[in-house]
């Protein structure tokens, strides 16, 4: 079972139609995209850029489309509750430690009164997976961790 397959049995609910149309693509144009470029990403010993440019070639898939198309298949597999696993491989291979429970959470001020229950996991600091996940990825600091794994596959 290839990694991408694996990827969508973890995150049960994966709409790669909706990946396609955000994208410009076919659902099974994502899928074979995501067949062929997601194992390379996930190896730390290839060139995400080069691995990129390598599946636009041999997919006829264009670049910057399949640059938009990891972050929007990681996004939505992370809404869905993937963790560990085929997602945590591909984090890795962007160069992202993915949140564990094992990392140690950054000091946070308590807060003045009870709040919710948060609507995601949280770590022992308050803060939420994804907000950690979303800092680890953002290198740029701008809010906005997608173009950082955009600049990692050469979308930019």
């Amino acid at each position: 079972m290839s990694l991408f397959d694996q990827l969508l049995q973890q995150a049960q609910g994966l709409d790669l139609g909706a990946v396609a149309q955000r994208v410009g693509l076919t659902p099974e144009q994502v899928a074979a995209a995501g067949r062929a470029l997601l194992p390379q990403i996930a190896d730390p010993n290839v060139d995400n850029h080069q691995a990129t440019a390598d599946v636009a070639a041999q997919t006829g898939i264009d670049h910057s489309q399949l640059s938009a198309m990891v972050p929007a298949i990681l996004e939505q597999a992370r809404q869905l509750g993937a963790s560990g696993g085929p997602f945590s491989s591909i984090l890795n291979g962007l160069g992202v430690a993915p949140p564990d429970a094992n990392a140690a959470p950054a000091a946070q001020p308590a807060p003045a009164a009870p709040a919710a229950a948060p609507a995601v996991p949280t770590t022992a600091g308050g803060e939420s997976m994804f907000d950690r996940l979303k800092h680890a990825v953002d290198q740029d600091g701008d809010g906005n961790p997608l173009n950082d794994i955009m600049n990692k596959l050469g979308g930019h």
